[in-house]
């Protein structure tokens, strides 16, 4: 095709040239790229969206942006609304169901089968049974497509006034059958709610009665967190296990019966008992209870004062526990270091050959992951001592005092966490470093401060001396790996497995708490560490 083109005054002609194949192929796939590429940015914005249940994912793409009071303002809003339908007349029992897991967390799985369908399932069944008898219910999620956090099923129930709580669950293992689980401090509404609850469900069919048991599967000296903290007498009930497929065929056909005894249940402990507000304290639990915690304020250690502690060896060395180990798997540098700075309050392991575990997080600032952890350790009935910096506290004080208000210890590390080490600044700087954070946390959080871990674990003598004589022990570690690159988390699978490898008795494990590689495979950690004998202790105890 030729047209006629000006082109400076002068007039030509001009043949288009046409466009070749591969021409028309390279514009087509280019136009491919951007619609696929546009559609993946819709989808992930889609994932974010439902990520952001967590309320921290904001936290995690911009590091500096100011903390999402998204979580508690939703928590408030489905609160406002449950309290909302909350009828005038106080003698209407009112129940409050928990469908365990939910959303991203599926529960336990089997041949396609998710333990959170199934809970859901049955809560629904309930749900219109109780409500068809004129009870009225509080679900503590009200879809199957939502995870809701261990400590907002428990605010939610909490704040709805109900009567009883139920918590739904099922199993995954070598057993069958049917148990349920109440604290072991439960008062007498509590155990006969529990009781009618499981006796009802077993005569409704089941392959095996576990029977009615306390504390959890890990052993009677913790409670699950659900029902340890629900301010109501609680129950949990593990339905049958999800991998045995006697137990499911039962859980299928029994759905409805299971509802009608669960309704029948407390409905008959209701009219034994009446109003659970009205109760005298001694029928009921008392959730404050196991809250009671003597460390609540710290502690005041009254060291040996060491003299002339400029005349001491100034030289910083660079902790790391090295990978020689002995016969009971203790890497022999941390035996070394301790013997020769146990006169300094300094741990490098608790020498015993016990199976103990001491766990610590260090908190230079917060990437959203301390609810999560603070929460599985609430449910493992875990303490840990927290390593924070003053500008931690100063931004987080919620978390702070979560630490404090849940029994773990409150760890100095240091007030501006020096790179280059406590060493490398005066005496004078160093003690300023360790008090300026302790006097900060005793003024805002009357906690006396009593553990400190060396920014980057960076020491030398001077500094465990001025250490020593500001009231502090030292705690350094025996196990440690590199997590705390959040640009390059370390593989969930490879990581748990070093961890489990690594045990030792008087383990004082280091791990960073703005790990999400930590943070995922925190709980499964616990349990095969305790599957292997050990036992997670309190650093406090040490001290005794």
């Amino acid at each position: 095709m030729k047209y006629i083109r000006e082109k400076n005054g002068r007039r030509e002609i001009v043949e288009r040239r046409r466009h070749s194949s591969a021409y028309i192929v390279q514009a087509v796939l280019k136009w491919f790229f951007c619609i696929g590429l546009l559609t993946l940015i819709v989808l992930l914005c889609a994932f974010l969206d439902k990520k952001l249940n967590d309320g921290k994912i904001v936290d995690k793409l911009i590091k500096n942006a100011p903390e999402d009071p998204a979580p508690i303002a939703e928590t408030e809003k489905v609160d406002d609304t449950q309290e909302a339908t909350i009828p005038e007349d106080k003698n209407i029992l009112r129940i409050c169901i928990d469908p365990g897991h939910g959303g991203m967390d599926p529960g336990c799985d089997s041949g396609g089968r998710t333990e959170s369908v199934d809970n859901w399932d049955l809560a629904l069944a309930i749900k219109q049974e109780m409500e068809s008898q004129g009870i009225e219910v509080v679900m503590t999620r009200e879809d199957n497509d939502t995870k809701v956090f261990l400590k907002d099923r428990v605010a939610i129930a909490n704040a709805s006034d109900a009567d009883y709580y139920i918590s739904l669950h099922r199993n995954k293992g070598d057993g069958y059958g049917v148990e349920t689980w109440m604290t072991a401090n439960a008062g007498s509404v509590t155990d006969t709610l529990t009781q009618n609850v499981h006796n009802g469900i077993v005569a409704a069919g089941v392959q095996r009665d576990r029977g009615v048991k306390f504390g959890t599967d890990t052993g009677e000296g913790s409670d699950y967190y659900v029902i340890s903290n629900t301010t109501m007498p609680a129950c949990l009930i593990e339905l049958g296990f999800i991998n045995n497929e006697e137990d499911n065929r039962l859980y299928d056909a029994n759905k409805e019966a299971y509802a009608k005894a669960i309704t029948k249940a407390v409905q008959d402990t209701f009219a034994q008992y009446g109003k659970t507000a009205d109760l005298p304290p001694e029928q009921t639990d008392d959730p404050e209870a196991e809250k009671q915690n003597d460390m609540l304020h710290g502690m005041t250690l009254n060291n040996p004062v060491v003299e002339n502690i400029s005349a001491l060896d100034g030289q910083t060395l660079d902790w790391g526990q090295g990978s020689n180990v002995d016969e009971q798997n203790r890497p022999t540098g941390t035996m070394s270091y301790q013997e020769k700075y146990k006169d300094y309050s300094a741990d490098f392991i608790i020498p015993t050959l016990e199976k103990k575990i001491y766990l610590t997080l260090d908190e230079g600032y917060e990437y959203g992951c301390t609810p999560t952890i603070l929460s599985t350790l609430k449910e493992k009935d875990v303490k840990a001592v927290f390593f924070v910096t003053k500008p931690y506290a100063e931004k987080d004080p919620e978390l702070v005092r979560q630490i404090i208000d849940d029994g773990h210890i409150l760890g100095n590390h240091s007030v501006t966490h020096p790179s280059a080490g406590l060493p490398s600044q005066s005496l004078e700087e160093q003690q300023q470093e360790v008090m300026g954070l302790h006097e900060y946390i005793k003024q805002n959080y009357d906690y006396d401060m009593y553990l400190f871990r060396f920014p980057a674990g960076k020491f030398s003598e001077q500094s465990l001396a001025v250490l020593n004589n500001c009231g502090y022990r030292s705690v350094f570690w025996s196990f440690a790996y590199l997590d705390y690159d959040v640009e390059n988390q370390p593989n969930e699978e490879e990581s748990l497995q070093k961890l489990v490898d690594k045990l030792h008795p008087g383990a004082i494990y280091l791990l960073h708490a703005e790990s999400w590689t930590n943070t995922n495979i925190l709980g499964r950690f616990i349990d095969k560490a305790r599957e292997a004998g050990y036992e997670f202790a309190l650093y406090s105890d040490t001290l005794k």
